[in-house]
């Protein structure tokens, strides 16, 4: 046999290492196919505060534009909320002008004012470069749809990435209708020749999520930019991150279910929910000119001092002022009681949500706001329903009844208990059966009328009936025990502490009173009958449960569904506290007997 040359070797080696390569990558080919079945393959990205932090620029840039016209009171925050919509809209919103030859005028000066400092000001995320380099590897395509120029958007990746890396980019100047339209998507989808399931769309803002919407493709949030979680949830999404670290972990699911409501109804419902948790929003400056504060002299623009505090609108004392000065705290919308009264009534958990998180100027104070619905209580029950309030001799017989009634109770499950162990403990009987006729015959002799433990509990009764905050501020902890132990494993619960929960709780306890309030002509009606046949007293019970489940599904973002079994499972842990603590005051009334006679 001839041995070959030695170049035929090294021929014959290099085929063979060729056809192994060519193997192994045909085998890891497959792999990732079959792998990514279940998986995106085109990823669709929003530009602006979702791939790249472009904040700084675009503030610049309004911001000489604005100046150069006169409007010079535009904050910083009110331009960065204008971000992901066209130059136009953005204008009419932060100067009220809707004349299109002027905005088109101010567009202009814009884009020249952004070809000088935009692309300086623009620098990608710290996770962006990692994620969009690893969605490559698994062979994913990529593509931004965004309201700016498409060569500002080349202008800043190719200081990250080489030319090509980027599949697609569709930028303001390659559409004629801009974001939520989706010609933008379908444009970028075309290109990529593309399925809309095997596609996934990334914003961070309510205008790319309704994008993603009327495309009909999946959505996926990261709040890099000032929208929240709560407004990007309403929604439909695979998945709301906090950057796009995780991205390429996401998976496809299944189709979106589809709503019943017309497209309208749905719109209508979806633009409700952000106002709810949005909330009452802040007025504009309306004196945007320069003022001097006649109390400490400084110069400021604005409704108020920012040194003292004291309102630019400080005039002479007449009769309006003074009954102005006087109702304003207190029938104020937007900071006073009935402004608090209406948002608990509204939207209670993402109010109390604001307050924990800072937002407390506009709203009462909760255990002031507590006081004053108990006072209101107390006058509406005298004036509506004055035998609801303990002040009839039939109130305070069915109150002793009622009393009487559970005594006997326990009475009867203990001797019931005491039967079942009598074989078992003989010896005992005579002790404990002394024991239950020593409490029948003390009690037989103390709770009757004229006597001090049977005034002191009418007392008691009575006051605690005409004092509906401290009654609540009583059971608080076990509302607060309750519910930290079945929400134990939320994210709000984890950052929430206890002095926290209070003031929850105090808010809590306004809105409970509230519907007592409202409920109080139909409750005091029955209110000598007992508790098993009282259904007003039901019927309040079910609405005080309806409440607190709206409230939780607000505060921890919640279905309606685990909504309910949280508050049911909260309603229950209480019960069960309750429970545990009579029978701690029965065992102790039981022992002092003893230990007394």
């Amino acid at each position: 046999m001839r041995t070959p040359p030695k170049n035929e070797k090294q021929i014959i080696k290099t085929n063979l290492m060729i056809s192994f390569c060519s193997l192994r990558d045909l085998l890891y080919v497959c792999n990732t196919k079959l792998r990514r079945m279940k998986d995106y393959l085109y990823y669709l990205f929003d530009f602006d505060l979702t791939l790249a932090d472009s904040s700084k620029g675009i503030v610049m840039c309004f911001t000489n534009v604005l100046h150069r016209h006169g409007y010079e009171q535009v904050t910083e925050m009110e331009i960065k909320r204008t971000i992901g919509k066209t130059l136009e809209d953005s204008f009419a919103i932060l100067t009220g002008v809707n004349n299109p030859e002027q905005l088109a005028a101010w567009k202009l000066e814009y884009t020249r004012e952004a070809d000088k400092y935009m692309n300086d000001n623009t620098v990608l995320f710290p996770e962006t470069v990692e994620v969009l380099t690893k969605l490559k590897v698994l062979g994913c395509k990529i593509a931004i749809i965004s309201t700016k120029y498409r060569y500002r958007i080349e202008g800043v990746m190719e200081r990250y990435f080489p030319k090509g890396f980027i599949d697609v980019i569709i930028g303001g100047e390659d559409v004629k209708h801009a974001k939520p339209h989706p010609q933008g998507v379908k444009a970028a989808l075309k290109k990529l020749k593309a399925k809309k399931e095997l596609a996934l769309y990334i914003g961070d803002s309510t205008v790319d999520a309704e994008t993603a919407l009327n495309t009909g493709i999946d959505f996926c949030g990261v709040l890099n930019g000032l929208t929240t979680r709560e407004e990007l949830a309403a929604y439909p999404h695979r998945q709301i991150l906090n950057d796009l670290t995780l991205l390429p972990l996401l998976q496809k699911k299944g189709k979106h279910k589809k709503t019943w409501l017309p497209k309208r109804w749905e719109a209508k419902r979806r633009a409700y929910f952000i106002r709810q948790i949005r909330g009452l929003q802040e007025k504009p400056l309306e004196n945007k000119q320069a003022h001097i504060c006649q109390n400490c002299g400084d110069r400021y623009a604005g409704d108020y001092c920012p040194s003292c505090g004291q309102a630019a609108k400080t005039g002479r004392i007449t009769l309006k002022s003074a009954f102005s000065n006087l109702f304003s705290s207190f029938f104020s919308i937007e900071s006073g009681f009935l402004g608090t009264c209406y948002e608990l009534i509204y939207r209670p958990g993402y109010m109390v949500k604001d307050f924990i998180q800072g937002k407390r100027s506009r709203y009462y104070k909760p255990f002031s706001l507590l006081l004053v619905m108990a006072a209101l209580y107390l006058i509406a029950g005298h004036l509506l329903v004055p035998s609801s309030l303990g002040n009839s001799k039939e109130v305070k017989d069915n109150l002793e009844n009622r009393l009487d009634s559970v005594f006997s109770e326990i009475v009867v499950v203990q001797e019931d208990s005491l039967e079942i162990k009598e074989d078992m403990v003989v010896t005992n009987e005579p002790k404990v059966q002394s024991l239950m006729d020593k409490m029948e015959d003390w009690y037989n002799e103390q709770m009757h009328e004229g006597t001090f433990l049977y005034a002191l509990k009418d007392l008691l009764t009575g006051w605690f009936a005409d004092n509906q905050a401290f009654l609540f501020i009583a059971i608080m902890p076990f509302y607060i025990f309750a519910t930290k132990k079945v929400f134990r494993q939320t994210r709000t619960n984890q950052l929430l502490n206890v002095s926290e929960y209070v003031f929850i709780y105090g808010y809590f306890g306004s809105q409970i009173i509230m519907k007592d309030i409202v409920l109080l002509p139909f409750t005091g009606i029955v209110e000598a009958k007992s508790i098993s046949t009282n259904i007003p007293f039901i019927g309040s019970t079910t609405i005080e449960f309806l409440l607190m489940m709206r409230n939780f599904k607000q505060l921890f973002n919640l279905g309606w569904w685990k909504a309910f079994k949280s508050t049911l499972k909260t309603f229950i842990c209480l019960t069960l506290l309750f429970i545990g603590l009579v029978a701690i005051i029965a065992l102790v009334i039981a022992t002092l007997i003893v230990a007394f006679t």
